[in-house]
């Protein structure tokens, strides 16, 4: 594995490791006070476009569920992505830094449609009230175009 490749994928894993004392247990889940959101994929920028003809219009629809208190959200979906495949996903979001409405962390998720079924991937996300948005952003990296992902995030309750 390239040495920017792997760097870049253990800071997440770094990360959850150091914290690992403050995740909470599968019974602090069961009792957690929780909101639900409806995401809509919709679109990608990829910053080498000449790689390969990215597809940039990503339909697509999901669930998260929010755990109040906690940095985690849950989540799980489906959309088209840029290599014009389908991709099932499941996973979720570990948000552990906070700027106003805006949280910062990682995706984690196990999807498909790519050349990896394990997806790691630096986020931030926003929320003004019932609306939100979650922005996935990678560099470009030896092989493969970096991009920015975009989807909305509608509350449910």
């Amino acid at each position: 594995m390239h040495t920017t490749l792997r760097t870049l994928c253990s800071v997440p894993l770094l990360a959850c490791a150091l914290t690992a004392h403050a995740a909470p247990t599968l019974d602090d889940f069961s009792t957690a006070a929780h909101r639900d959101w409806l995401t809509l994929s919709g679109v990608s920028h990829h910053f080498q476009p000449e790689r390969r003809d990215w597809r940039e219009s990503n339909p697509g629809i999901g669930l998260e569920r929010e755990f109040t208190g906690t940095p985690w959200v849950a989540s799980a979906g489906y959309f088209r992505n840029s290599y014009d495949r389908n991709t099932f996903y499941v996973g979720g979001r570990w948000m552990p830094l906070e700027a106003g409405p805006f949280r910062f962390g990682a995706f984690g998720l196990l999807a498909t449609g790519y050349p990896s079924p394990i997806l790691i991937l630096p986020a931030v996300s926003a929320q003004v009230g019932r609306v939100g948005a979650n922005l996935i952003a990678l560099p470009n990296l030896p092989g493969y175009s970096g991009y920015l992902g975009l989807q909305i995030r509608l509350a449910l309750d």
